[in-house]
């Protein structure tokens, strides 16, 4: 067999072990039958997120009563800080998934969480600023 055949036959055979929902799965996140690659930190997203809680639950309560216009930037930041969130999970989750890693499921089940609960908090917050 030529080096190209062995190739070939190497693909197939990896894209065939996929289940048809990592296929799914692999399909949702644009990432196809793409070669495995190394997983790289997927840490953004965690600190990201740790950095949102403690602005808008610890920082900006604590300095409100100091600085008035801070309420009227309160929605605004945690609108961004939320879509900042949602962009980076959904980032690291495609990493997840093309380094082929053997916890992408609960991974994949850890991030739907996170999306809801990011979901959730954006819907409040657009109400509130829209409320006025």
């Amino acid at each position: 067999m030529s080096q190209d055949t062995t190739g070939e036959v190497a693909a197939a055979s990896g894209a065939a072990s996929h289940s048809a929902a990592d296929r799914l799965a692999r399909q949702v996140l644009r990432i196809g039958d793409a070669d495995p690659q190394a997983l790289l930190s997927l840490k953004g997203s965690i600190w990201l997120s740790a950095i949102r809680c403690i602005i808008m639950y610890a920082v900006l309560p604590a300095l409100a009563p100091l600085v008035g216009w801070i309420g009227v930037l309160a929605r605004p930041l945690s609108i961004a800080l939320v879509l900042a969130a949602t962009v980076l999970s959904v980032h690291s989750l495609r990493r997840v998934w093309l380094a082929d890693w053997e916890h992408r499921w609960a991974y994949t089940a850890f991030i739907a969480v996170v999306l809801v609960l990011l979901a959730v908090v954006l819907v409040f917050d657009v109400r509130a600023l829209l409320a006025g």
